[in-house]
């Protein structure tokens, strides 16, 4: 009976809550289209303050804004400009997988499981020089060079949000027991 309690201790312990997901042209494109929309905001929001720091620049001190319609005006037309904007973002952006280039799939700093000539490896890429990606070995020291036409299959590691809570609805589950059973 101890030895299940530890067993399921340990396997908690190690389990990861990081999967390998095959790459998907598709979530590629949404991500570089958030990462525009992202600088198209700051950069919309910057010219909205240019513009409100103009428009109070221009009213006199004496001068009262509510009785200013041209102003009302305006800020009907921004809003109106905004929304346009907004729904011209809304449209799915598209990307031909052709034109995506392998450093633009594997960065520096992060993790990937690739195939390499038939060989599957669970590397940390460190740095492409050229057309050569140099990679540490995951559980390994040895570093490896992979030419980037001979990476044939990548997967990329992501969070898994249902797995962190299935293992924290266990953690607390097996805490639960272990205090229900130190009372009993």
């Amino acid at each position: 009976m101890k030895t299940n309690y530890i067993f399921l201790a340990i396997t908690l312990f190690f389990t990861s809550c990081y999967t390998y997901k095959a790459f998907d042209p598709e979530e590629y494109a949404v991500e570089l289209a958030n990462q525009s929309t992202n600088t198209s905001t700051q950069n919309a929001r910057s010219r909205v303050t240019q513009m409100t720091e103009a428009r109070r620049q221009k009213l006199s001190p004496n001068q009262n804004s509510f009785n200013d319609t041209s102003a009302l005006i305006d800020e009907e037309e921004l809003v109106k400009q905004a929304m346009l904007k907004k729904g011209e973002n809304k449209e799915k952006p598209v990307i031909d997988p052709s034109t995506i280039k392998m450093t633009d799939i594997i960065k520096e700093n992060k993790f990937y499981k690739v195939d390499v000539q038939g060989k599957q490896y669970t590397i940390e890429a460190k740095q492409w020089k050229a057309d050569t990606l140099y990679a540490v070995v995951k559980g390994k020291k040895e570093e490896l060079k992979f030419h980037k036409n001979d990476i044939s299959d990548v997967q990329i590691r992501k969070f898994s949000k249902g797995k962190s809570d299935a293992l924290t609805v266990a953690a607390y589950a097996l805490g639960g027991v272990g205090v229900f059973l130190l009372l009993k």
